[in-house]
């Protein structure tokens, strides 16, 4: 099972060519659901130890497996990491993550623009909020030594 941390900060699990999220963390193991339990109304679950190991299908999925949702998701979650960075244009970001799939998953990425505007609010995020008034204005401590 590989996971990776998901737009809110929880983790995403990749299993078998399916997506899962946490749904609960008990005492001694996590029980995941299918990340396509709204959209295709599925029950797919699975367990797993509190160290995300040893996977175990608790429920079976009412849909196939995706492989190239698996790798679709692992592109914008690298994306994403990238722009967190904020080194590279949202633009030089997706063009790299892009060119490492192969032509039919890249049919089924999501529009370019929409990638894009999502890896901008990820860099944006990062940004400290544009103070309105001298109040709202807060120095940090470390840029206190050009002020004097």
């Amino acid at each position: 099972m590989e996971i990776i941390k998901s737009n809110k900060g929880g983790n995403k699990g990749f299993y078998k060519g399916y997506v899962y999220v946490v749904k609960y963390i008990g005492v001694s193991k996590i029980t995941w659901r299918c990340s396509q339990r709204c959209s295709m109304k599925c029950t797919g679950e699975l367990y797993t130890d509190l160290k995300m190991e040893n996977p175990e299908v608790k429920t079976g999925h009412s849909h196939l497996k995706d492989d190239d949702s698996v790798k679709i998701e692992k592109a914008l979650c690298a994306m994403k990491e990238r722009s967190k960075a904020g080194l590279s244009k949202p633009l030089e970001v997706y063009a790299a993550e892009i060119s490492k799939l192969d032509g039919n998953t890249r049919a089924k990425m999501p529009v370019e623009d929409h990638v894009k505007r999502t890896l901008r609010n990820q860099r944006s995020a990062l940004n400290p909020v544009e103070p309105t008034s001298l109040d709202n204005l807060v120095i940090d401590g470390r840029y206190l030594n050009f002020i004097n």
